[in-house]
């Protein structure tokens, strides 16, 4: 696969012949001219399934949201000048989300920079410190030095996309004319072609992989001790398990690890919806979904106090969770597999270096049996969930969105890949998302909590998925993104999009500055009035109004053929904060309603 007929041809198709060997499977690419050799040794290549996008911004986010799901590097390619630029929101996101990247931005060479050549800016570090490794290529040469240095290096950036964590890697690459796979002349490639052996060029070569969280770190099995001194963690009675975003990704072995541990404790979880632990749930461990109004209530608030906490991946995004544990006063031990700080408290915590597939063999080994103090902490947690619960599904009677939202979970069918959108989504979800059995993977650009990319990267999971894809986004970050819907022909796979139209930004309605009326419509909520069948009718895209519960359900089983759906949800910011506001007095106001 490796073509000499020009020296551009020769280079590119090394580049790519090298990294399909190493295990690259997927190529994003957006048009433009002086990154053609890299697009013509992609398209040739026939290993390489390749989707082509006109917005890089969109192709970014889409090559970020199968580099979620798959765990594996997606190549993303573009020419030179803003369009290299437009690939920033992506990268930042894939950088703070651990997701695996490997960036191909073509440039002119050295002599026509700063000099005014056409679409040329400095490309050089152009993403800052996001990317964990990046470098630019040389000038390709007609000789065997040349072709053993693009080898490694090559070898060197699909191994630090997985190392030391999962993230992105910049090669801006090079190229003088001739761009396209023409004949220069040159004899000397075809010296070079006589030359070349493949089979001893590419000797010992082999895929490289990501390995599960459970592995990041893995030590011998007689030193899984040791990974708890110091400090050494005395797994005291009265501990929770706070579970929120798992940077790196998800595997079901780190999620049954998780369930693994607070058994053999028995301390209950308080697990973010933005984890997929909720839509695992094994019938015998505690799983805590309501803690955001538990603690609102401050008899309950109290009484629910822990004396240790064991924290896995991000906090949980409830912000009240967050106030309450910044008033407790215990240990909190993090988790650290990925050597990051996780604590935005600030909080006198302790890191412990170490997997969770660790912890959860260390704990089997140690055959802990908790006592009577924890047993009756954990069930205090459950029976206020079960009383909470009472509460707010009368409340939810009431409620629109809300309601749809807490019975998505059982509409769809097992294993449904679920992205939500930022802001209010995230809000509703972390509410109302029930605990369930069906095995749903959670997906959430939370790295960076923009709205930015947000369907592009729906459209990303979907791509070649074996499921179904579910977007669950409000009307601000579907607009934000709808030139993702141009991908439409290039996505294979099924792509529903619940959309939650309240006709503006829904979460700054819930904010204080939702009280200064003279501002707030016009420079927060910004409503865009936009007529969402017609803008699917713009782009062929199926479109349908939900009204009720009943015509949510029967949209599952998927009975159409088309790629991509949406299901409009019409709601009123206005009165889901006045509901959501009502719901929470309950609890922080009226402790004799809830005892």
């Amino acid at each position: 696969m490796v073509d000499f007929t020009n020296l551009n041809s020769l280079a590119a198709s090394l580049l790519v012949e090298t990294c399909f060997r190493l295990g690259l499977r997927q190529a994003v690419i957006c048009p433009g001219s002086r990154s053609s050799p890299l697009t013509v040794a992609l398209a040739r290549h026939g290993g390489i399934d390749c989707v082509v996008s006109l917005d890089e911004r969109s192709a970014s986010f889409f090559a970020l949201g199968h580099g979620k799901r798959t765990g594996q590097p997606v190549a993303l390619v573009c020419t030179s000048g803003t369009a290299a630029a437009n690939f920033l929101p992506a990268i930042i996101e894939a950088h703070y989300s651990q997701v695996p990247l490997l960036v191909l931005t073509g440039d002119r060479p050295p002599r026509l920079r700063h000099c005014r050549a056409g679409q040329t800016i400095d490309q050089n570090k152009l993403y800052g410190h996001y990317p964990q490794w990046q470098t630019e290529l040389a000038l390709p040469e007609p000789n065997m030095d040349y072709c053993h240095y693009l080898r490694q290096t090559a070898i060197h950036s699909w191994q630090k996309c997985f190392w030391p964590g999962l993230g992105v890697v910049h090669l801006n690459c090079p190229f003088d004319e001739p761009l396209v796979p023409l004949e220069d002349g040159s004899e000397c490639l075809e010296h070079l072609a006589r030359e070349f052996d493949e089979e001893h060029f590419y000797r010992g070569l082999t895929t490289f992989a990501a390995m599960n969280q459970g592995e990041v770190i893995s030590l011998p099995s007689s030193s899984v001790t040791s990974a708890f001194s110091p400090p050494q963690p005395d797994f005291s009675p009265l501990g929770l398990i706070l579970v929120g975003v798992l940077p790196g990704g998800e595997t079901p072995a780190l999620l049954t690890d998780i369930l693994a541990i607070a058994r053999a404790l028995h301390y209950p979880v308080l697990c973010d919806a933005l984890c997929s632990l909720r839509n695992y749930d094994d019938g015998q461990t505690a799983l805590i979904t309501n803690y955001d109004f538990l603690i609102r209530c401050p008899s309950w608030a109290k009484q629910l106090v822990p004396k240790q906490i064991i924290q896995i991946g991000e906090l949980p995004t409830s912000k009240a969770l967050r106030n309450w544990l910044s008033t407790i006063d215990c240990p909190r031990y993090i988790l650290n597999f990925h050597g990051e700080n996780l604590d935005p408290l600030q909080g006198q915590t302790i890191y412990l270096p170490t997997s969770v597939a660790q912890v959860a063999d260390y704990l089997d080994s140690q055959r802990l049996t908790p006592d009577a103090e924890q047993k009756s902490y954990a069930h205090s947690w459950q029976e206020k969930q079960r009383q909470s619960q009472t509460i707010i599904i009368s409340a939810l009677a009431d409620a629109h969105t809300p309601l749809m939202v807490a019975q998505l979970a059982h509409c769809l069918a097992p294993q449904t890949n679920l992205l939500v959108a930022n802001s209010l989504p995230v809000r509703w979800l972390e509410f109302f998302w029930p605990v369930n059995g069906d095995h749903h993977r959670m997906f959430v650009n939370r790295g960076a909590n923009g709205i930015d990319g947000t369907l592009s990267t729906a459209m990303g999971i979907a791509h070649r998925s074996p499921g179904e894809t579910v977007l669950l986004t409000g009307d601000l970050s579907l607009l934000h993104d709808s030139n993702g819907f141009l991908n439409q022909s290039q996505m294979q796979g099924n792509l529903t999009i619940i959309l939650l139209n309240n006709n503006g930004g829904g979460i700054f309605q819930t904010l204080p500055i939702a009280q200064c009326e003279d501002v707030f419509e016009t420079y927060f909520a910004t409503p865009q009035g936009v007529d969402f069948s017609q803008l699917c009718r713009t782009y062929g895209v199926e479109h349908q109004i939900i009204t009720n519960l009943w015509e949510l359900k029967e949209q599952w089983p998927r009975n159409n053929s088309t790629s991509i759906r949406v299901l409009e949800i019409i709601g009123d910011r206005r009165q889901e904060a006045q509901w959501l506001k009502s719901l929470q007095a309950q609890f922080s106001c009226a402790d004799s309603l809830i005892q």
